[in-house]
C-alpha cells in the first residue's frame, strides 16, 4: 500500500497529458491504434454513451465525493467486461488495485469497480500500461485528460508513486 502525502498532490494536479473537452476527446479517440484505457466516472460514462467501448474502465460510482445516480449509473452498470470489485481508500493505493489494473492490462480488458475512491488508479495504469495505449481521466473543472502512454509517461507515474509513503 502507498499513502498520498499532501506535497506530492500539487504534482498529481497537473495534467499526465493533453486537457481536452469532450468533442476534441471523441474526435482524438476516433483513429486510436493501441488499448484505449477510461479512469473514472464522468469519463468512461461520456465514452460508452457515444459507443466506444474502453478496454479497460476503472470507476467508482462517485463524481466529485457524490454517488452517482441515474444515467450515468445504469450506463456503467450495463458495461460489462468482466468486472472485477477492489477496496481502496481514498488518498491510497492497495495493493489490490494494483494487481487488478495489471491484471486487466495484461488481458487487454476489463473492468473494475473500485469500493472506495478511484481518483489514484490513474497513477497505477500510466506505470503499467503498454506504449500506444491511450488513458483518459477526468480534470476537475476543466475537462478530460488524454495521454498517450509512453516512457516519459510511465517514469512520471513511477516517480510520483514512489514518493508516496509505504
Amino acid at each position: 500500500m502507498r499513502k498520498l502525502q499532501e506535497t506530492l498532490r500539487p504534482e498529481l494536479r497537473r495534467p499526465f497529458g493533453k486537457v481536452v473537452n469532450n468533442d476534441e476527446l471523441l474526435r482524438a479517440i476516433k483513429d486510436r491504434k493501441g488499448l484505449l484505457i477510461s479512469v473514472g466516472d464522468e469519463c468512461s460514462y461520456l465514452l460508452i454513451k457515444a459507443g466506444v467501448n474502453p478496454d479497460v474502465v476503472v470507476y467508482d460510482l462517485r463524481i466529485r465525493r457524490k454517488d452517482v445516480i441515474g444515467d450515468i449509473r445504469d450506463v456503467l452498470g450495463k458495461f460489462n467486461d468482466g468486472e472485477v470489485i477492489v477496496h481502496n481508500q481514498a488518498g491510497v493505493i492497495m495493493d489490490e488495485l494494483i494487481e487488478s489494473v495489471k491484471d486487466a492490462l495484461e488481458k487487454g480488458r476489463g473492468k473494475i469497480f473500485v469500493k472506495g475512491e478511484e481518483d489514484l488508479a490513474t497513477l497505477v495504469v500510466m506505470m503499467y500500461a503498454p506504449n500506444g495505449s491511450l488513458i483518459v481521466y477526468g480534470q476537475p473543472d476543466e475537462g478530460a485528460v488524454l495521454v498517450e502512454e509512453n516512457e516519459e509517461v510511465r517514469n512520471r507515474a513511477i516517480r510520483s508513486f514512489e514518493s508516496m509513503e509505504e
